[in-house]
């Protein structure tokens, strides 16, 4: 009788461990939202050995009738991130991004964008930079910045140095 209300127990305490789904950590996700804001397609490019900064790309779309203002940026991986201006000068963003009502803002490759300085290690393909964007409104929220390769990197190879 002790054996199998044991068994019993163990039987359940299993069962009921295969019917609750893995747990998926906010900071690993490229994908989250916060109240009305939605962050999609966090990534960042796999960088070279010895590299000083990497950048993070995402859009953020605002469905409220209210603008918030993307306003800091905290990572594990870099001593500071800040926001950076479009262009090569990449000028500091002090006063964060505006995100309008109803809009939706393209931090991307040349434009407005995630600059992590002085990070710790050089990024590789399927790398997460885990990082907390901190809106004016909205309060804060955990992402992860996936590092994929650049389509020229696919196409080349891998290998973007000439043969």
């Amino acid at each position: 009788m002790k054996i199998t209300l044991a068994c019993s127990a163990l039987l359940t305490m299993f069962a009921t461990t295969l019917t609750i789904p893995a747990a998926v950590f906010a900071e690993d996700s490229p994908n989250v939202s916060i109240g009305t804001l939605f962050i999609e397609g966090a990534f960042t490019r796999p960088t070279k050995a010895g590299a000083k900064d990497a950048e993070g790309y995402l859009s953020i779309i605002n469905e409220g009738s209210v603008p918030d203002r993307l306003v800091s940026v905290d990572s594990d991986i870099a001593n500071k991130a800040e926001l950076r201006a479009s262009g090569t000068d990449g000028q500091t963003l002090s006063d964060g991004i505006e995100i309008p009502a109803g809009a939706t803002v393209n931090l991307a490759p040349g434009g407005e964008r995630v600059t992590f300085l002085n990070i710790h290690h050089p990024l590789k393909d399927g790398d997460i930079i885990h990082a907390t964007l901190g809106f004016e409104n909205a309060g804060q929220i955990d992402i992860g910045f996936h590092a994929i390769p650049s389509l020229s990197s696919l196409m080349s190879g891998g290998d973007s140095k000439k043969k």
